[in-house]
């Protein structure tokens, strides 16, 4: 199977039109069949005041058809707590972290310096 229950997922909507806000979703598979798959985890809002991504407190159980086409989905190591994990922007982009030995860039472009 593709996807097993305790896998960790990076879900993120594509933006299908100017001036779409990127929206993020990080947490553990629960089950999968048929292209869908119940993920549990933590939604990731921009906060209006200084336009960082934060993670919110709750925790949620989605569903997502991650076949659709709308959606890019990442693997995160499986010994990463999600619940740990935050958005930070650094000069290389926006960047998925736990603050401490895990760090995905996750930007839609390239830095050269």
């Amino acid at each position: 199977m593709l996807l097993e229950p305790g896998d960790n997922l990076l879900v993120v909507h594509r933006r299908l039109f100017e001036g779409d806000q990127s929206r993020f979703f990080v947490g553990r598979v629960e089950a999968y069949e048929d292209g869908l798959v119940r993920i549990e985890g933590y939604s990731f809002a921009r906060d209006s005041v200084d336009g960082n991504l934060c993670r919110k407190e709750e925790s949620q159980a989605k569903l997502y058809a991650i076949g659709s086409g709308t959606l890019i989905t990442y693997f995160i190591p499986a010994e990463v707590d999600v619940a740990q994990l935050k958005m930070e922007t650094r000069k290389s982009g926006l960047t998925l972290t736990d603050g401490q030995r895990f760090s995905m860039n996750i930007s839609e472009w390239v830095h050269h310096y």
